[in-house]
């Protein structure tokens, strides 16, 4: 049985739901599978929904937490499945051009993300992430990379986290606008640390966007737009350091449909501000203002 990522999906969506039929099948099929391999991640998500079915759960079977960054986001981040927590993906899901998807082809990858989906929908897993969520040692954290709010009641599990780390700057972008809008109207009160990027591609129209545009936390658009892969093949969009950069700063200015800021791709190294580097999209210098990245 090959692990497709098809495959893979459908392991995942049925652990969120409970289940573990294929997963099991997984199991299986690859009994000598090590750790690392998509047979090892499945045991640890198999144990993991065992233990929230029993109500014993004491651990996550992967790390909740992104804590030590990385060149490109040198931030604590969290992540969960990705499509499957995303009710307002438009054309990035259903056209295959999620990044997410890249990083499947570590199995690892899709587990930390399947890991935290399954425990959001659970006391106990909630629990356990805002235990881990009181001890960060951060100025900032991105809420999400992969996935996002998958529901009003998700949505305000975080709001309300948040609001108990006033010394955490928290940023992140989000397609769930509905969601978004449904709790605003509800007369929700939305923390001060909190800052939000509309991303594109959302399957939601004009009129919810403009909604979302008057929500106090919103920051303004994050827009993907298309490039020549010669700027992909050259990681030009990688670091304004690069040498092709302002050659792609200057396509993705042209093919975008107003006026943006180009993102660096090094999240912490667009901005310089008084010889300090910030991230233009927890900015809140950067309110309304557009920011536009290559579709990669």
């Amino acid at each position: 049985m090959k692990v497709t990522k098809a495959i893979a999906l459908k392991a995942a969506r049925e652990l969120i739901a409970g289940e573990t039929r294929t997963a099991h099948r997984i199991v299986e099929a690859h009994p000598t599978g090590g750790v690392q391999s998509w047979a090892g991640v499945f045991r640890k998500l198999i144990a993991q929904a065992e233990a929230i079915e029993s109500r014993t759960l004491s651990r996550a079977s992967f790390s909740i937490w992104a804590k030590n960054g990385n060149s490109k986001l040198p931030f604590v981040s969290f992540s969960s499945m990705a499509i499957l927590d995303c009710p307002g993906a438009g054309e990035c899901a259903t056209k295959g051009w999620c990044y997410s998807l890249k990083a499947w082809r570590n199995p690892n990858a899709l587990g930390r993300q399947a890991s935290n989906s399954m425990l959001l929908r659970s006391p106990a897993g909630r629990d356990l992430i805002a235990r881990e969520f009181a001890q960060l040692k951060t100025e900032t954290v991105r809420l999400y990379v992969d996935g996002d709010f998958h529901s009003k009641e998700n949505l305000t599990f975080w709001m309300d986290l948040i609001k108990t780390r006033p010394d955490i700057q928290v940023y992140g972008y989000s397609k769930s606008w509905v969601e978004f809008v449904a709790l605003h109207l509800s007369g929700y009160a939305w923390p001060d640390n909190y800052l939000l990027n509309l991303s594109g591609g959302s399957r939601w129209g004009d009129g919810v966007r403009v909604a979302m545009e008057s929500l106090p936390i919103v920051r303004g658009e994050f827009l993907a737009v298309p490039v020549d892969r010669e700027h992909l093949k050259n990681h030009s969009y990688q670091s304004r350091r690069n040498a092709g950069f302002p050659a792609y700063a200057r396509q993705v200015r042209a093919n975008a449909s107003q006026r943006v800021f180009v993102c660096t791709g090094n999240c912490g190294d667009c901005l310089t501000i008084a010889g300090k580097n910030q991230h233009a999209c927890g900015s809140e210098l950067m309110r309304g203002k557009a920011i536009a990245i290559g579709t990669h």
